[in-house]
C-alpha cells in the first residue's frame, strides 16, 4: 500500500514515527479547527493507509443516473484524499472538492492517479469529456464556500461526524446548495452493525424529518432526492 500512494500521489509518502501509537487512525473531535485535520491526513498517507478513505467508493451506478438526467455539477463535502471527485471528473462532470484540510487539498490536487484506477472508482463506466476539478479548503457550514448551486452533493460519512444538535444545521448547509432537481448522495458508515438489527444511517433521521423524496432507480427525477448508501464493517 504506501508504495502504491507514492506512486498515486506522486511523491514520496512521510513516514511514520517508530514509537508511534495507534491515536492516528481516529478523526479529530473538531469539525472548524483544520490543523487537527491536516495532521490526520498527513498521518493517514505517512502510515499508508490513506487509500481506504475510498473502500465503498463505486460511483457507477450514480453516473448512469447522472447521465441519464442531464446532471453535470458535483460538489463532495469532506472529501479528505478521496480522489472521488477525480473518478467522477474523469467521468465528464464538473466536480467542487470541499475539505476543511488545506493539506488534504493540496494532496490531491497534486495526485497522480492512473485513468484504471479512476475508473475503478466510477464502476467502470467510460470517460467522459470536458470534465473538470478544483479543490476548495474551507468549512462546509460557511455558506460563502461553493455556493454551487449544485446538481449533485456527496457526502461521504463526514455529516456523521456531527453531534446531534448540530447535525441540522450542517445537513442543511449542504442541502441548500443543492439545485431545485438534484442528488443528495448520502454515505454513512456503521462499523459497529451486528445482525439481526438493521445498519444506522445517522442522517437518514433528517431527511425523514424534512420530508425529502428519496431516490428509487428507474424513476424520472422531478426535484430533489436523497440517495442513501449504508457500509458496514
Amino acid at each position: 500500500m504506501p508504495g502504491f500512494l507514492q506512486r498515486l500521489f506522486a511523491r514520496t509518502t512521510p513516514q511514520p514515527p517508530v514509537d508511534d501509537d495507534f491515536g492516528w487512525m481516529c478523526p479529530p473531535e473538531t469539525l472548524i479547527d483544520p490543523a487537527p485535520w491536516d495532521t490526520y491526513w498527513h498521518d493517514q498517507l505517512s502510515h499508508g493507509v490513506a487509500g481506504f478513505v475510498d473502500m465503498f467508493c463505486d460511483d457507477g451506478e450514480l453516473v448512469d443516473v447522472m447521465r441519464a438526467n442531464g446532471l453535470k455539477t458535483v460538489l463532495c463535502v469532506g472529501s479528505g484524499l478521496s480522489l472521488e471527485p477525480r473518478a467522477l471528473a474523469w467521468a465528464g462532470f464538473n466536480v467542487t472538492a470541499l475539505d476543511l484540510s488545506p493539506f488534504a487539498m493540496e494532496a490531491v490536487k497534486r495526485a497522480a492517479p492512473p485513468d484504471e484506477h479512476l475508473a475503478r472508482l466510477v464502476g467502470g463506466r467510460c470517460a467522459g469529456a470536458n470534465g473538470s476539478v478544483q479543490f476548495v479548503a474551507g468549512d462546509l457550514c460557511d455558506p460563502a464556500s461553493c455556493k454551487g448551486p449544485y446538481d449533485v452533493v456527496i457526502d461521504r460519512k463526514t455529516l456523521q461526524l456531527y453531534p446531534d444538535d448540530r447535525r441540522p444545521a450542517a445537513m442543511k448547509a449542504v442541502a441548500n446548495r443543492l439545485a431545485p432537481r438534484g442528488i443528495f448522495f448520502s454515505h454513512c458508515h456503521d462499523g459497529r452493525w451486528k445482525p439481526p438489527a438493521s445498519p444506522k444511517h445517522p442522517t437518514r433521521s433528517w431527511f425523514v424529518d424534512e420530508r425529502w423524496t428519496f431516490w428509487q432507480n428507474g424513476q424520472p427525477l422531478a426535484g430533489r432526492v436523497a440517495w442513501l448508501f449504508t457500509s458496514t464493517g
